[in-house]
Order: structure tokens, then C-alpha cells, then sequence
């Protein structure tokens, strides 16, 4: 997700508080929150390849929270370190945390204003690694920050706007080509047809620059631009529907063959019919060139060696999401939930480099089904375990090279957790 697309998020939160009723001081007696969990998982296939590869790993793990309302003022802050151990590959054993503050206030009569960060440091996903290096140590770390401003709390129109800026870097050499610097904007302007429905429209735009990928003798910069159409509709007291659909434009620096333009945009619909069941269904179409650090030109991986940098291509990537959830509560205590999620991936790549192979069109597919349960023992300790199948299909035309070097493989993943929370 760019960061455009995270200031749309957080704006909608904004809405979300602003209508919330005022809160008084002290209506918090404890703000304050500690929760220790220790999470133990089995893979199947733990370097996402054809090998195979088993992995058992143990996360532990420490958060401290902090909420509190004051007026028409909320303070919130969060604190999560975590330490991961790996079985067999050892060299993946690494600590990892994730620091987040935030401040939402009401001024005046009609203006209501959001302030956020946030600070993160994890390992890198291994299906995000190259195919030739996938169980390569390599940390990710991100620092966002963002805010949003909204005139008109209570009335038919509401105007937001929004600014933020990310930083992501990677501690792995080979990948230092992949760090991103990133400034966004947005305005919006919504209407509230009644307590139930409202529409917005609004424009993002975003700026993504990778220093350490030189090309052409200047670093990459992505820019892209978007005009958004939003809606949120509670449908009955059991149903709720929102969407987002945007039509984007993007032009890279070093190649306006890679240019974008296209709609993209999410779906979420949640349906509560009983007090026990729970449907909730997604769906998403987005594109590689959302300046989001993703695409090849950004992820040269192998064939860096191979021909350096000189490279010159034309890659459209989109991805169709859908993602399915039911959770069945029989008690206040005990809950399962069963998912099934799909990926669709769609290229299309025209490159003059005959070391890359014929331009065309390929096409993959991922598939996960998860089925999941948890108990509270009460309300400081909760337990939960969750069975997982996943599977990826090869690419329908091998020899077109994609962004990802997506390869066929399939695998299981077993876990389970406990916490102990104090709040």
C-alpha cells in the first residue's frame, strides 16, 4: 500500500472519531496496557521455493499501550519489541519492533485535526527476496509520518486534507537499490447524505524517490497522481459497505515507457446477521507502478549482474484480490474462523534486452485457505491456533520474465499463540 493510499485510511479514521460522542476526562481509568504473547510456528515450506524447506519458528513478544481520552482530545501510543527464533535456518534469528503515537483532537466548533507516526524494523518477508538469495538476512525498516485536517464535523459536508511522508530502507547491500523516500498529499471532500451514507471525491499524489537505484546516471523517481471517488454506507444495523475507487496516473523519470494510467481500488463489506456469525468480504485491484517501491526496475534482484542497470523495459503489473472470512463466536469465550483468500497476478512486459527473454503477457494465481480458533480463559489470558494451505501456480508463460519471479510451490503452516494482557 503507497502512502497515498494510507492518508485516505487515516482521513477516514478522522471522520470516524469526529462523530463519535465527546469523552470526558477521566472516562479512562486505565489507559494503560501491557500485554507478553509467544507465538510457535511450523512451516512446510518456509523459503516459499520447491525445496521444501521445513522451519520452526518462536515469536516472543512485548506490548505497551497507551489510550486516553481528555476532553475532546485522544492520546494513543504503542510499544511492541519482539524477538523471532528459527530452528534450522539460524541466520534468520533476529529482534524486531514497532513504535507508534497518535494525537486526534477537536478545535473550535468545526475543525478537528490528526496527528501520527510511526517507526518499524522487521525481517524481511522471504517471498520478497530474490529467488537465488531467498533465506538472505535482510532487514526492513520504515518510519511514516502523517496528518490530516477536516473542517466540518457535524454537517452534510466535511473537507479533508492529509500530508505524510515515508522512509523505508533495507539492510541488505544488494538491496539498498530498493530504499524509498516518499511524499504524499491529499484532499477530499465528502458528503453526508444522512447518518448512514456519505460519497467523497477527492485528489492524491505522491512522490517516491530511490536514491541508490541510479539510472541513466540520475536515481529513479515515481510520481503519481489520483482522482479518488469514496463511499462509506451502513447499510442495516447488521451490514456495512465501503469502497474506494481511484483512476491513477504514473510517470517514472528514467523511462516514460513505464508510464501508468489505469483504475485501481478496494471493497470491504462486513455482515453480522446473528450475534454469533460474522461474513466479511474484500476485494482489490492495484498496480505495481503505484510507487510503492514494487515492479522490476525497483527490484532488479538477479539480473543486476547480469546486465547492470542499463535496462530498458516496459512493465505493467496489476493484482485482483479477493479475500473471504467467517468467524462463528458460540460463546463470549470461544470463536473460530474460517478464510479463504486469491491473488491473481497479471503482466504484461515489452523489453528490448534480449538477455530478459520474448516481451508477452504471463499470468500466476495464489491461493490460501486458513481456518483458525482462539479461546479467552478470561479477560488476560487468550489462546489460539490456526491451520493454514497455501499454494502458488507457476507462471503461465515461463518464458517472459516478471517482476517477481513468482515459481510454483505449495506448503502448510501450523501455529499457535497465548497472551497474557493487563489493561
Amino acid at each position: 500500500m503507497n502512502q497515498s493510499t494510507l492518508s485516505s485510511v487515516s482521513a477516514a479514521a478522522l471522520l470516524a472519531f469526529c462523530h463519535l460522542p465527546g469523552h470526558a476526562a477521566g472516562d479512562d481509568d486505565t489507559p494503560f496496557s501491557l500485554k507478553l504473547s509467544e507465538t510457535v510456528t511450523y512451516d512446510t515450506n518456509y523459503a516459499r521455493n520447491t525445496e521444501d524447506q521445513a522451519e520452526v519458528v518462536s515469536s516472543t513478544a512485548v506490548t505497551l499501550g497507551l489510550d486516553k481520552s481528555y476532553g475532546r482530545q485522544n492520546y494513543e501510543i504503542s510499544g511492541r519489541f519482539g524477538i523471532d527464533k528459527h530452528k534450522n535456518f539460524k541466520n534468520q534469528d533476529n529482534n524486531n519492533y514497532d513504535l507508534s503515537a497518535g494525537f486526534t483532537s477537536g478545535i473550535a466548533s468545526n475543525w478537528a485535526v490528526a496527528l501520527n507516526g510511526s517507526t518499524s524494523e522487521r525481517l524481511n518477508s522471504v517471498e520478497n527476496n530474490s529467488l537465488s538469495n531467498r533465506l538472505a538476512k535482510n532487514i526492513a525498516t520504515s518510519h511514516n509520518v502523517g496528518a490530516n485536517v477536516q473542517y466540518g464535523v457535524a454537517g452534510r459536508w466535511s473537507l479533508l486534507g492529509s500530508l505524510g511522508m515515508a522512509r523505508n530502507s533495507y539492510s541488505l547491500a544488494s538491496y539498498e537499490y530498493q530504499n524509498r523516500e516518499q511524499n504524499s498529499g491529499g484532499l477530499r471532500l465528502v458528503y453526508n447524505t444522512s447518518d448512514l451514507l456519505s460519497f467523497g471525491v477527492g485528489v492524491s499524489t505522491a512522490s517516491s524517490k530511490y536514491p541508490n537505484n541510479i539510472i541513466a546516471g540520475v536515481p529513479e523517481e515515481i510520481k503519481q497522481r489520483s482522482l479518488d471517488f469514496t463511499t462509506n454506507w451502513q447499510v442495516t444495523g447488521f451490514s456495512r459497505l465501503d469502497a474506494i475507487l481511484s483512476y491513477a496516473k504514473n510517470k517514472y523519470k528514467s523511462d516514460s515507457n513505464a508510464d501508468f494510467k489505469g483504475f485501481t481500488g478496494r471493497l470491504n463489506w462486513d455482515y453480522k446477521p446473528t450475534g454469533l456469525t460474522t461474513y466479511s468480504l474484500s476485494a482489490a485491484r492495484s498496480t505495481n507502478n503505484d510507487g510503492s517501491g514494487t515492479g522490476l526496475r525497483n527490484n532488479l534482484g538477479d539480473y543486476e549482474q547480469m546486465i547492470g542497470r542499463n535496462i530498458d523495459t516496459t512493465i505493467n503489473s496489476v493484482t485482483t484480490s479477493v479475500d473471504g472470512r467467517m468467524r462463528w463466536a458460540p460463546t463470549a469465550k470461544l470463536g473460530f474462523t474460517a478464510g479463504l483468500g486469491w491473488d491473481r497476478y497479471d503482466v504484461t512486459t515489452s523489453r528490448t534486452v534480449a538477455t530478459f527473454g520474448p516481451s508477452g503477457k504471463t499470468s500466476s494465481d495464489y491461493t490460501v485457505v486458513s481456518l483458525s480458533s482462539d479461546y479467552n480463559f478470561s479477560r488476560a489470558i487468550a489462546v489460539g491456533c490456526t491451520i493454514q494451505q497455501y499454494k502458488q501456480s507457476a507462471e503461465s508463460n515461463p518464458q517472459v520474465s516478471t517482476n517477481t519471479q513468482r515459481v510454483g510451490h505449495d506448503g502448510r503452516q501450523f501455529s499457535c499463540n497465548a497472551s497474557f494482557t493487563i489493561d
